[in-house]
């Protein structure tokens, strides 16, 4: 004897909601740290709090959106370009006229004066974008195990994962804006500059070759499982 449909589908409408509200609180988890890092390396002042407000209200409308899109997309292609989307959404507000300026005249970090701008744009960016691509990987493992296929996918998350953790840390920030900062006149500047691009090549060679790690190991399960199933 089956149980009753209406059990079983209010169960997984529980499932649902439990699932995306734990991706939802990874991203937001993510993102906020990201933010914090960034915040305490720009000396923010007041102004943080509402660059953490539009962090959590962008991260809570993607992730509503990204379940429309769980819900209605044919394929996971959809849910890549709503990705991608959303990506280019979390740039537009920043860049805004005015936008990034009416937060920062809640600064009180006087040595901010004139830079806080470039500043506070970064701090909605940056995290920002990690928490649409952490929701975007999550999102897109679950739609793929709901049809049963292969969830693997490409994107170095290990090189992401080092890349955040080699960046987004005070030694890290300092040496990249130091890079950037510096003049080439600078006697500093040259080894400062040839670190930096060494370790962003080294990240890049890194994400090569898990991509290509991750592609071999795709399509030796392809491969596996067209060979378990045989011909139709």
């Amino acid at each position: 004897m089956t149980p009753p449909e209406g059990p079983l589908a209010g169960w997984r409408v529980m499932a649902a909601f439990v699932a995306f509200l734990g991706m939802l609180l990874l991203s937001l988890v993510v993102t906020l740290i990201a933010a914090l890092q960034l915040g305490d390396f720009f000396g923010a002042g007041d102004e943080f709090v509402l660059v953490l407000a539009y962090l959590l209200a962008f991260g809570t409308a993607t992730l509503v959106i990204f379940a429309i899109g769980y819900r209605l997309a044919p394929s996971f292609r959809v849910l890549n370009v709503l990705a991608f989307g959303l990506a280019v959404l979390a740039l537009v507000p920043p860049a805004a006229p005015g936008f990034a300026q009416r937060i920062a005249e809640h600064s009180t970090n006087p040595y901010t004066v004139g830079i806080e701008g470039t500043t506070i744009r970064i701090e909605l960016v940056l995290p920002a974008l990690l928490g649409v691509l952490v929701q975007w990987g999550l999102i897109r493992r679950r739609w793929l195990r709901a049809v049963g296929e292969e969830d693997l996918t490409l994107w170095p998350w290990v090189t992401t994962v080092v890349a955040a953790l080699v960046i987004l840390n005070p030694f890290g920030l300092t040496f990249l804006t130091a890079a950037i900062k510096h003049s080439p006149d600078d006697l500093m500047w040259q080894p400062i500059a040839l670190g930096t691009a060494g370790v962003l090549a080294a990240l890049f060679v890194m994400a090569w070759v898990e991509c290509y790690i991750r592609n071999r190991i795709l399509d030796r399960r392809l491969t596996a499982g067209g060979a378990e199933a045989g011909p139709d």
